[in-house]
């Protein structure tokens, strides 16, 4: 018996990792549809998109990997004494993120055609690009589902705001708002100084903002299902 439970252990480890790889490429690749969308990112990815916009030398994956980094520092300065080294473990998923960002940026400027060259006039044009934000709300929506399931590390995004939570005794919905805002407007004013104009917060990150979270509610019966995949038939599933 214990051999039989260790290698089930292992099996569900083994589903779990995968299942949570699935999700990060899948988020990538509804950040990539955003990035052809031209409507504005995500808060979380605006800050990397709009410095890979401005130093161009470096990647948007590159640049994922370098501000999700600061992230975790942030959290172990937060965190002080009550440093918990468990949360070094979000460089892995980071990086991960970061390559897989590079690879969907590719794959969608190679396969994805430019919605100034699928029509000719504005209305068409901004037609083209909500059909790809809204493709890209539901990618990312379906990451989450996948990425989040198994319960394994949080991306640093999420892991601040779980500190800030923790640390200011607030809220968790009330830090991710509190910190959506801040760095869209971080993104926003470095925008502003570089280029003069609004670059990569614009409505579809208003829009992406309040649209992923309806999308990612209407998942629940695949989310069940996800999670019967990975822990088997019996698990509670988190709504």
């Amino acid at each position: 018996m214990g051999k039989e439970n260790r290698n089930k252990d292992v099996k569900t480890w083994g589903k779990r990792v995968l299942v949570y790889c699935v999700g990060l490429f899948i988020l990538a690749l509804g950040v990539s549809f955003s990035k052809v969308a031209d409507l504005g990112m995500s808060p979380v990815n605006s800050i990397p998109y709009v410095l890979s916009e401005i130093f161009t030398s470096l990647s948007m994956g590159t640049w994922v990997i370098i501000v999700f980094s600061t992230y975790i520092v942030v959290q172990f300065l937060i965190l002080g004494k009550d440093i918990q080294p468990a949360r070094l473990l979000q460089i892995l998923c980071t990086t991960l993120f970061g390559y897989f960002t590079d690879f969907t940026n590719a794959l969608t400027a190679a396969l994805l055609p430019e919605p100034t060259a699928v029509a000719a006039s504005f209305a068409l044009v901004y037609g083209v690009r909500l059909l790809y934000l809204f493709i890209s709300m539901l990618l990312i929506a379906l990451g989450i589902l996948f990425y989040l399931t198994p319960d394994l590390i949080s991306l640093p995004g999420e892991g601040i705001m779980q500190v800030l939570a923790q640390k200011l005794h607030l809220p968790l919905h009330k830090v991710k708002m509190a910190f959506d805002v801040t760095v869209s407007l971080v993104a926003l004013a470095l925008s502003l100084v570089y280029f003069r104009e609004f670059h990569g917060i614009r409505e579809g990150t208003v829009i992406a903002a309040f649209g992923v979270g309806k999308i990612l509610g209407l998942y629940a019966p695949l989310q069940r299902k996800v999670n019967t995949l990975v822990f088997g038939a019996g698990m509670p599933v988190e709504e």
